[in-house]
């Protein structure tokens, strides 16, 4: 886990009071509050709302939405890779069927 001072020192352009008011914002949520420890996800995002603003230019009132869209592709990408797990344990035929009605609906036959 990380402190609060390992992410200001490895964070360029993060300073103490905007890290504590996107955790406010419940943009970044530390794992021990009390304790203010937070992940290495909690450092990539911190990193990404930096990006964000400073680098791309969006809006303080933008970066919610961002994030919210960030992390439906990421829940989205879970819920796939759990769905070709899932598939992985079919049999084989089965595997060829689901396969091959995913490509016909692709290319719009059903």
């Amino acid at each position: 886990m990380l402190t609060e001072r390992d992410l200001l020192s490895r964070v360029q352009r993060l300073t103490l009071t905007r890290l504590r008011v996107w955790v406010a914002q419940g943009w970044i949520k530390p794992a021990g509050v009390a304790t203010q420890s937070y992940s290495e996800a909690d450092l990539a995002r911190a990193v990404l709302i930096c990006n964000l603003e400073d680098e791309l230019g969006f809006d303080e009132e933008d970066v919610p939405v961002l994030l919210n869209l960030i992390d439906q592709i990421h829940g989205l990408r879970a819920e796939l890779k759990g769905l070709l797990d899932a598939l992985e344990d079919l049999p084989p035929e089965l595997r060829a069927t689901v396969r091959m009605r995913i490509t016909r609906m692709r290319e719009g036959g059903e």
